[in-house]
């Protein structure tokens, strides 16, 4: 169409772009407007959103020179400027959607998938460094000290590009624990009371809420990952439920004692160094990873099974993925168990051989 172009999903006219350009503006500052009125975010991405939120807020000063300055730019640089208004229009639309669906969304699928929702994030940073990298900010008039916050902007968010995502690895064992089990036994209550407080997830309310907003992921989902997830965190949500409310009951050890009642009253009867950091349970196959600790070989495995690269008692990356077998903790476990008339927990035969083909596949990945 003659003497009229499209910049994002706006037609300019090419006899009056400085009108059109002004519009573009009040578009982007209304967008920034609506994202600082969101509330409510998710505890898994809350750091992350008020960091996002705090940066969108530094555009507003350039923004509202563009709008009062009303500069006319001719040539090349016209072109320029409503080519890089547009990308910001993208990166601001994509980052709206991006904290709405922070704000709104489960907070169990948040934290499921919690890696992939940082790399959206990346991803918009991206998208707000390549359009503010080209912006002809002296053409258009902008100040020194507009123009010095742009670039503080900039160099927050290539930063924060770099940084690693320090997960909450509590939140990440318990999640894994509870997703794990394949069998018809509850996860301990403490775990689940621990995660009901790590996602608040302890209210009828919040409950209510979550609820709604898995029907919505039903609804709207398309297959792959979220399919796969749709049952795990149905489960999950229905177990929150039946907690919520509930005061957590005594276990009287009055008859033999239990393993889950050991669980529960283990800094009692059971050594600390005797039990897996991940379960809490008492080991019957210690193995070392690659930070020196020691962890239940079940237990390390299924972490490693949900793609963690992370020791899960120090946060430290692992240099490698061998588990070696901790033969001495193991021989005094044994004796302990005879000395004080204890009965290690029965394995599945089949587990261990699982997890034993796992390690081998993961040793000649590594």
């Amino acid at each position: 169409m003659e003497g009229r172009e499209k910049v994002g999903n706006v037609l300019v006219n090419s006899s009056s772009k400085g009108g059109d350009e002004s519009d573009v503006v009040r578009e982007l500052m209304g967008v920034i407007e609506t994202v600082g009125s969101y509330s409510g975010y998710r505890k898994t991405q809350r750091k992350e959103c008020l960091s996002l939120v705090r940066r969108l807020k530094l555009l507003v000063p350039l923004l509202e020179e563009i709008l009062e300055l009303g500069t006319s730019v001719s040539g090349d640089g016209e072109g320029e400027a409503l080519n890089c208004l547009a990308d910001l229009r993208k990166a601001l639309l994509a980052a709206k959607k991006l904290l709405k669906h922070c704000s709104y969304g489960s907070k169990i699928y948040l934290a499921l998938e919690s890696e992939a929702v940082m790399s959206r994030f990346h991803s918009v940073y991206d998208k707000f460094n390549q359009a503010l990298e080209d912006m002809p900010y002296d053409e258009l008039g902008i100040s020194v000290e507009v123009k010095e916050q742009v670039e503080l902007m900039r160099m927050q968010l290539k930063r924060a590009q770099r940084r690693a995502d320090t997960q909450d690895i509590e939140l990440a064992m318990d999640m894994m624990v509870v997703l794990s089990r394949k069998d018809n036994r509850n996860a301990d209550s403490a775990i689940l009371e621990r995660l009901a407080i790590k996602l608040e997830l302890h209210t009828i309310t919040n409950l209510n809420e979550e609820t709604m907003a898995v029907r919505k992921l039903v609804k709207d989902q398309r297959g792959g990952r979220i399919a796969e997830n749709i049952q795990q965190m149905i489960d999950l949500l229905g177990r929150l439920k039946q907690i919520a409310g509930l005061k957590e009951t005594t276990i009287a050890l009055d008859g033999p004692v239990s393993s889950k009642s050991l669980r529960r009253c283990q800094s009692a009867f059971i050594p600390h160094e005797f039990l897996c950091p991940i379960t809490l349970e008492i080991m019957t196959d210690p193995v070392i990873v690659a930070t020196g600790q020691t962890f239940e070989r079940e237990s390390i495995s299924k972490w490693l099974d949900f793609n963690h690269r992370t020791c899960p008692k120090t946060g430290q990356t692992l240099e490698h993925l061998s588990l070696a077998p901790n033969f001495a903790l193991k021989n005094l476990i044994q004796q302990w168990c005879k000395e004080n008339n204890f009965e290690l927990p029965k394995k599945d035969p089949y587990i261990g051989s699982d997890a034993s083909k796992t390690q081998l596949i993961k040793e000649s990945l590594s």
